[in-house]
């Protein structure tokens, strides 16, 4: 149900359209980068700190969603 949204609010704006919810895997990066100009996460990430994984699990998953957004599109 969100892409019939994030179309119609393109096509009232020339504004770049970001999505930001219930982005948590790269297969939901993905999605949401095939329909909108880019996905914002927050949660997903603040979660994974929040369960104490090291730095560099948290690059390597945010490394992961780009990689997910940037082969949408």
């Amino acid at each position: 149900a969100v892409a019939p949204e994030v179309a119609r609010i393109k096509a009232a704006t020339d504004l770049p359209v970001c999505v930001g919810f219930g982005v948590k895997t790269p297969q939901g990066a993905r999605a949401i980068a095939g329909i909108a100009d880019g996905a914002v996460v927050g949660s997903a990430i603040v979660e994974r700190i929040g369960a104490g994984e090291s730095p560099d699990a948290v690059l390597a998953f945010v490394r992961s969603l780009a990689e997910a957004a940037h082969a949408a599109g």
